[in-house]
């Protein structure tokens, strides 16, 4: 087993894997907010396994509450496009102009 140093912590190879699949997740999900993102994820991610969290779950969920996303249930991230329609969402009908009115 193998110990990976990290800001004066070590931490243990379940814990550096957990703490990647959270990184990994949380880039994807943020990949629109900018380059300072990555370095915000990972020492958010940091502090909270240094408080002994190991589930990649809520150590993902941490690092977005940052970001004042505190649902991760439904994340759906958009920037500067219009947000996505859900497949149940009923569909909006084109209307047809009367005969005539384009005239």
């Amino acid at each position: 087993m193998a110990i990976t140093p990290i800001q004066n912590v070590w931490f243990d190879d379940a814990a550096t894997f957990a703490m990647g699949e959270a990184f990994d997740n949380a880039c994807k999900s943020l990949q629109n907010f900018g380059s300072a993102v990555p370095a915000i994820i990972a020492d958010r991610i940091i502090a909270v396994a240094k408080n002994g969290e190991r589930d990649p779950v809520r150590l993902y969920e941490q690092a977005l509450i940052f970001f004042g996303i505190d649902d991760t249930s439904m994340l759906v991230v958009s920037v500067g496009r219009d947000p996505p329609v859900p497949a149940y969402a009923p569909k909006q009908r084109a209307r047809l102009a009367p005969a005539g009115a384009l005239a």
